[in-house]
């Protein structure tokens, strides 16, 4: 997985950060590309993401590998990951509205080497969610 500024993980999904008042993260706009399907959707935070920092710290930390799934929840669920290790690190996706009278859902998996590969994407990642600088 390679972060970008807007973070990409290999042209199958992105975050974009949106400061707010105080210099933190407020949202991200989260979007999935997925076997010709595009999805897009804004998810609020209250604490700057360290909730999905500390989860993507916790796969590097334990990149050799883990029993079971960790798992990843934005504050509204609007936004799921959940990893498991077997040799490689798989990440599922999901992003939907789940609270409207139509909802929807788009769902993928990302395969991610447990070494270099997480700890590029953990640093780019804590690069994002870093206060802007004047």
């Amino acid at each position: 997985m390679r972060w970008q500024s807007d973070i990409r993980a290999r042209s199958t999904s992105a975050l974009k950060g949106h400061f707010g008042p105080d210099g933190t993260i407020d949202n991200l706009t989260v979007t999935a590309e997925l076997q010709g399907l595009r999805a897009s959707k804004n998810v609020y935070d209250f604490d700057g993401w360290s909730g999905l920092l500390s989860f993507f710290e916790e796969l590097a930390l334990n990149w050799r590998g883990w029993d079971g799934n960790k798992n990843f929840d934005s504050l509204e669920g609007d936004f799921r990951l959940s990893a498991k290790h077997d040799g490689h690190v798989r990440l599922s996706l999901e992003l939907g509205e789940f609270d409207r009278p139509t909802p929807w859902a788009a769902k993928g998996e990302l395969t991610l080497d447990p070494g270099e590969e997480l700890t590029e994407a953990v640093e780019a990642l804590r690069e994002l969610l870093a206060a802007p600088k004047p």
